[in-house]
């Protein structure tokens, strides 16, 4: 999966940077003791726990205090310590350092969907509000596409009508042929996927795009071609974008009574 993927980059990344920092700092450590490097290897974990998660971030803070230890305190280039202070700055690296660890990747997890919470909220109440707002249909539709693309991992949308002629559009849909996949509404997956099988972070939707059907009183009145942006949908992304397409279908629902 993606994100296991990018985790893995991390729990490789993160303990080879710490072994380059303490490599890079050797020229400078005669000049102070090698307590004053810890807060160098606690900032690396730091950020490699934000993006590579837990197990990454405490694979970080175990290499960085070998590498404090073999490279910054003597004897030098063994993982030896002969003074005292060098030792409990080893100790004090390597306690500091798993705390930091588990700390960071958990503020990283739980922040992360917050502020595209509130945006996925605001989408479907601006989309919700075009059904009272009446006028041409066209426009109504734009505004909730350009939402869409503003507020979630969306490149490009098109509403077409049953006979696939565009309605509205909102970024190079248009010049883009109609996409051959069928999604899910509620999952935005291929039919046959559960939920469940996504990953934690989300997919990105299809960059090839995909179909989703548009049925308002169990009758089908068009469709929403999606494409993807590259970034990650989650399951409340993907369950904001769902209840637009409901919301368009109502629109074209209510477009065709008036007719």
């Amino acid at each position: 999966m993606e994100d296991d993927g990018k985790d893995l980059i991390y729990l490789g990344a993160g303990p080879i940077a710490a072994v380059l920092l303490g490599m890079a700092l050797v020229p400078v450590r005669d000049f102070t003791t090698a307590s004053n490097f810890t807060f160098l290897f606690l900032a690396l974990t730091i950020v490699v726990g934000e993006f590579g998660g837990r197990t990454a971030a405490v694979a970080t803070a175990v290499a960085s205090a070998l590498s404090l230890d073999f490279f910054l305190t003597q004897p030098y280039m063994r993982l030896t310590i002969a003074e005292k202070h060098d030792l409990l700055a080893f100790f004090g690296l390597a306690a500091c350092g798993l705390l930091t660890a588990s700390l960071a990747s958990g503020r990283g997890r739980w922040a992360a969907p917050r502020a595209p919470g509130r945006k996925q909220l605001e989408l479907v109440h601006s989309s919700v509000a075009e059904l009272e707002q009446g006028g041409p249909l066209e426009p109504r539709l734009v505004r909730t596409l350009d939402a869409c693309r503003l507020s979630l991992p969306v490149a490009a949308a098109v509403v077409r009508d049953r006979a696939n002629g565009v309605l509205a559009t909102s970024g190079p849909g248009p010049a883009r042929p109609v996409p051959g996949q069928a999604l899910e509404l509620d999952t935005l997956l291929p039919p046959g996927r559960a939920r469940e099988s996504l990953p934690r972070r989300g997919l990105p939707l299809p960059a090839e795009g995909g179909r989703l059907s548009l049925v308002a009183g169990k009758r089908h009145c068009g469709w929403l071609d999606v494409w993807g942006s590259g970034a990650p949908a989650t399951t409340d992304a993907r369950r904001s974008l769902s209840d637009v397409a409901r919301v368009i279908a109502a629109l074209l629902a209510e477009a065709e009574r008036g007719r």
